[in-house]
């Protein structure tokens, strides 16, 4: 994997690794700075190992999640990697007729051989080529006559084996160089496998009907040189002829269907050249009907794609458990300092600075980000192994391809840097959080005293807490995101981005001994040295001493619009801020509301000019927040404005899927990016409904708990505490709401996508497919199947199918709106008995059809008419196809729609066909009938060298499908049968396979809510333990103290379980009943997996329940006379 998010993963390990050097010195510089303190946050480390346990276990899950998506996307990519090299072996380019360039029908493109001649003469001593092979290929069924077994498509491959050598020559499985000549045949693994084929055995290739026999000479490996050539498949069965032999068979005249070529540098080196080689050969080309193809290459670029596909997805479903990780880690040092509140306000009193605590909580948290990071690399090294076995249990029905697990360092330590600098980044911001503290207070244990301002709720201060905001760091974040969006202004916001770099340090500089006004500065102290350690901001560092030595004695009365006219001219808020009263409050909530509204406004302007719904919703999300923090600050009741704004957002984000603000927006487009943003902003809306509410919701539940008899002190006791600490509750519900949010609603969405597209509609009330080899096509199924003595009495009906695959179809669009673009698309021609006989239904109809009936009866007498399949209108999988697949506007196929016309046109040909749209099947008929249906003639007279050949058969009730499957096979030798009943379970299984492999990494976040719990009850017992004291003393019992911190936790651990639980069933259902989706679905049923929420559900809430159990006895044993005691 060499990408991550399009970025060079070895540009992402430099910048981390530097990053995480950056930490690490700073780390030391305070250790040698200030050993005391730093040795005073380590103490704290053993002192409760218990506690310490918990807290690395919870803080781990960061790295475990990298490990585990940097391991499976190294994994994937290094497997695929590895088997394209083996299957090319030194094949590295691929010369071939261009057919879109030069369109002709199939017998005509070939390449003479005296053309080959020539290019091995032109490029005999380059150093960058070492041959040329000419190559014949055929896909032909085969028959082992001494097994009775077949193979129905194997690749047969001819090229002189002689002239093998610079490829690495053709070899069996111990490695010997084989040549055939005559009707000798090299058959590879998978096709002896197939047939059981033996060296010496007897086999029979079928061409147009005919047999022709070929004798065993070898068996080879899988590679290109032995007929595997499909690189994508989970298959290969091929074998090698030699040239002069199938050319024969053929009546080809000294021409080859292709031309391999070899670089020179063996197998992997060789790649190196490829685009060197690539040049030289298209110099020489110019001017002829063929191309060149960089086939290792391309195919060594789609793994790597693969592997970084399967990172980024990875990454996205886990950064719900980041986000709840960054969470906790914020919750645990709150507590910590909730904890030693006396003994820093002790510190602060005998001459420590605010930075002494906040070095001491770095040490501290430090600690355990770094043993958390070694754990959890050593623990997701093992649920990668755990991953790719339960990937490789799918592989058959999913990936096609068995992994090989492989960790590269580069990974290891991106994913090691990466945990390191999440959590040392909210270790920093807590910390500060935790060293702003008034002495006194902090001394007595007393609440923190709320500073009074005199600006609040006013436009003065409303101004102040803006131009602080901003020259603290929103005007960073602001210009960074302007000189992105609008490059028009890049000037404008360079330079306001320039003075924003200021800002931070004219902030700490105030907040510093050097910043402090005459009369309160000590003389003597230096300025603070660490900034010269960030090197390329010391000139910020130097401006922002400047300004403050200048300003820092000065405390000018300003106005209200000279604040606005700093906010909106950098460098005359940096002096504002310099000068400004430092003990003064902020109202930093509402100043980082307004940058949030700033930044909404870019993001709108990047939704509408990129038409990306994510921005828009990310942008409207951050107007509510702006919207809540204003108000709040102007004193408007908190209860009421939060839980109305959290109410207009969750509804804001239940009508959008909708369509309901079509109207305004327009069709913006959505991806899986959502999915998280729904699930972050949804969650913190639900729980400030529930944090704020909660004397609403709890006092019934005391009321219920009055019938419980001996217990109701528990009860009434455990639901009065979360209101008393409002902020670790919220974060704890959170935490918790967002995993289940996210295991819920993956899982609803996942069975109703498989209830809507892999239902048994897909079947169209056919009951088994048979491909038919190209080469040997039948006419009559029945009676090939009879001649040959397989039972044909459990067919009720069949139906033959032509079939142009995409790429061999161009397709013009002739519609009221005007004639579109050209594509490709798969055009399927049926026959009056499909017609007659399925049971597709249609998503639109065309205006003067009244029923689904009349459509396909009209298709069948009409040879001019023709049904789409849904995909059509969708684009989906469009930008992952080799061919430009034609898409329509949906706007097209509207409820009574008026029909209009496709232009099919045979490439290289004058063939020119018109056929009038008057249906659009439904989304589940996209699954085997994925191509524009008509008539079977129109298929056979439109596109004549498309020859595949199909039938699709309806069997009696009770027929054993995959038994009468694999009669079919046996008696059609060139045909491959199968069950749809078979591929549809198949194609379930590997849904529910990965539905459960992204299960249990999502739910790898459970550990973070169940650590927050266990963490919270642990640090209660210890803050409470005079509280426990007083009860014991007034009558309370071990048994019920136990119970009130169990039920405590119960409450907190169902709020958040059902929060997300309700969010993520509503949403599904919000998706699958509107949009897009809503039409795909209509008419089905919505499904809530009622089993797997229970499961889920069950599993949170118990696992909760067992981490509270052990902090609760603990509690129910805290002895009465040493608990009042202490302090």
């Amino acid at each position: 994997m060499d990408e991550l998010f399009g970025v060079s993963m070895n540009t992402i390990a430099v910048v981390v690794v530097i990053i995480t050097l950056a930490i690490l010195v700073l780390l030391a510089w305070v250790a040698f700075r200030n050993p005391v303190m730093f040795k005073t946050g380590l103490r704290n480390i053993p002192r409760r190992r218990a506690q310490t346990t918990l807290i690395v276990f919870g803080l781990m899950l960061a790295t475990v999640i990298m490990t585990v998506a940097f391991g499976t996307g190294d994994t994937v990519s290094s497997t695929v990697t590895d088997d394209i090299y083996q299957l090319a072996g030194e094949t590295d380019m691929l010369i071939v007729w261009d057919e879109e360039g030069s369109p002709r029908p199939e017998d005509e493109r070939v390449i003479p051989l005296e053309e080959v001649a020539a290019w091995e003469e032109r490029f005999a001593n380059d150093p960058d080529i070492d041959g040329f092979l000419p190559i014949l290929l055929e896909t032909l069924p085969v028959i082992n006559t001494a097994t009775g077994l077949n193979e129905a498509g194997a690749t047969i491959v001819a090229y002189d084996t002689t002239a093998a050598a610079p490829f690495g020559s053709l070899r069996d499985l111990n490695g010997n160089v084989v040549t055939v000549s005559g009707n000798e045949i090299v058959v590879n693994e998978d096709l002896a496998g197939e047939i059981d084929a033996e060296v010496g055995q007897t086999l029979v290739l079928l061409l147009g009907g005919y047999p022709v026999e070929v004798v065993v000479a070898a068996i080879a490996p899988n590679s290109f040189l032995s007929g595997t050539f499909n690189i994508g498949a989970s298959e290969y069965p091929g074998g090698t002829v030699s040239f002069d032999f199938l050319s024969g068979i053929l009546e080809l005249d000294e021409v080859a269907y292709a031309v391999v070529v070899t670089n020179a540098g063996g197998v992997r080196d060789g790649l190196e050249r490829s685009d060197v080689v690539e040049e030289k050969l298209n110099e020489v080309i110019d001017g002829t009907p063929y191309e060149v193809q960089p086939l290792k290459k391309d195919a060594i670029e789609i793994a790597k794609l693969v592997g970084s596909v399967f990172t980024t997805v990875f990454i996205i479903f886990g950064l719900f458990s980041i986000a709840a990780g960054i969470l906790l880690i914020f919750l645990i040092f709150i507590m910590l300092a909730a904890e030693r509140k006396p003994e820093m306000g002790m510190a602060r009193a005998v001459g420590a600075k605010r930075r002494h605590l906040v070095e001491s909580f770095l040490a501290e948290g430090m600690g355990y980000d770094l043993g958390a990071a070694v754990v959890g690399l050593v623990a997701g090294v093992f649920v990668t192994f755990g991953m790719v076995a339960l990937i490789n249990a799918f592989a058959e029905a999913g990936l096609g391809l068995e992994l090989r697990t492989n960790l590269t360092p580069r990974s290891l330590v991106v994913a090691f840097c990466l945990g390191v600098i999440s959590t040392f980044v909210v270790i920093f911001f807590a910390a500060v959080r935790a060293s702003r503290l008034n002495i006194v207070a902090a001394i007595r244990d007393l609440p923190e005293p709320i500073a009074t301002n005199p600006e609040a709720a006013t436009w003065r201060g409303y101004a102040r807490a803006v131009l602080n905001a901003a020259v603290a760091g929103g005007a960073i974040a602001v210009s960074v995101f302007a000189l992105y969006r609008l490059p028009d202004f890049a000037p404008l916001f360079s330079i306001a981005l320039l003075f924003g770099l200021v800002g931070p340090y004219v902030h700490m500089l105030r907040r510093q001994n050097f910043g402090a006004p005459r009369h309160e500065r000590i003389a003597g102290q230096r300025i603070p040295l660490w900034p010269f350690l960030l090197v390329p901001l010391i000139p910020f560092y130097v401006v922002a001493l400047l300004i403050v030595r200048v300003m820092r004695d000065r405390n000018p009365q300003v106005s209200f619009w000279l604040i606005v006219f700093g906010i909106l001219l950098p460098p005359v808020g940096l002096v504002l801020i310099a000068s400004q009263d430092r003990d003064r409050p902020i109202a930093w909530g509402a100043g980082f509301g307004v940058v949030g509204l700033a930044l909404a406004a870019l993001f709108m302007e990047w939704a509408f000019s990129s038409n990306s719904y994510f921005f828009f919703a990310g942008g409207m999300s951050l107007a509510f927040g702006w919207a809540a923090f204003t108000l709040r600050y102007f004193r408007l009741h908190e209860r009421i404005s939060f839980t109305i704004l959290a109410c207009l957002l969750l509804a804001f984000w239940y009508v959008s899927p909708a369509g309901a603000l079509d109207f305004i927006i327009g069709d913006l487009e959505g991806g899986p990016e959502l999915f998280f943003l729904s699930g972050i902003v949804m969650v913190a809306c639900g729980t400030f409904l529930v944090v704020y509410n909660a004397d609403i919701l709890l006092p019934p539940i005391a009321t219920l708990g009055a019938r419980l008899g001996r217990i109701v002190p528990a009860v009434k006791t455990a639901v009065a505490y979360p209101l008393t600490a409002r902020m670790r509750t919220g974060m704890t519900i959170m935490m918790i709401g967002l995993i289940t949010f996210s295991l819920v609603m993956f899982s609803t969405v996942n069975d109703n996508f498989t209830n809507i597209f892999l239902s048994d509609d897909a079947k169209g009330g056919f009951d088994t497919i048979v491909f038919v080899n190209s080469n040997n096509r039948t006419d009559d199924l029945v009676a090939t199947l009879e001649e040959n003595g397989v039972d044909t009495t459990p067919i009720v009906a069949v139906s033959e199918q032509r079939i142009a695959w995409a790429g061999e179809t161009e397709i013009f669009v002739d519609a009221p709106s005007g004639p579109g673009v050209a594509g490709t698309f798969t055009v399927i021609g049926a026959d009056a008995a499909f017609f007659a006989t399925n049971e597709f239904e249609l998503k639109r109809r065309a205006a003067g059809y009244g029923s689904d009936e009349e459509v396909w009866a009209a298709v069948a007498s009409d040879p001019t008419l023709a049904v789409i399949p849904g995909e059509l209108t969708d684009a989906a999988g469009a930008e992952f196809s080799e061919f430009a697949l034609l898409t329509l506007d949906p706007a097209l196929v509207g409820e009574g729609f008026e029909p209009f016309t496709l232009h099919l046109h045979a490439p290289g040909t004058d063939l020119n066909t018109s056929v009038t749209v008057i249906g659009q099947m439904d989304d589940p008929g996209d699954i085997f009938w994925n191509g524009i249906i008509v008539q079977r003639d129109t298929v056979v007279a439109a596109f004549p060298d498309s020859d595949s050949q199909r039938f699709v058969l309806k069997n009696r009730d009770g027929t054993d499908q995959e038994a009468f499957a694999k009669s079919i096979e046996s008696g059609l030798p060139q045909a491959s049968a199968e069950s749809f009943q078979k591929l549809l379970d198949d194609q379930r299984a590997a849904s529910q396979g990965f539905l459960l492999l992204f299960q249990g990494f999502m739910g790898l976040g459970l550990i973070i809510g169940i650590a927050a719990l266990g963490v919270i009850a642990f640090r209660a017992v210890v803050e409470r333990r005079q509280q426990i004291g007083m009860l014991r003393a007034i009558g309370y019992q071990r048994s019920m103290v136990a119970l009130s911190f169990v039920f405590e936790s119960g409450f907190v651990a169902l709020s958040g379980i059902i929060l997300g639980a309700v969010l993520g069933v509503s949403l599904s259902w919000v998706l699958f009943t509107s949009g897009g989706i809503g039409e795909a679905s209509e008419g089905g049923d919505f499904i809530v997996p009622w089993l797997q929420l229970i499961v889920i559900c069950g599993i949170a809430f118990g696992a909760s329940m067992i981490m509270t159990w052990f902090p609760a006895q603990s509690a129910s044993r805290v002895a009465v006379a040493e608990a009042l005691r202490y302090e």
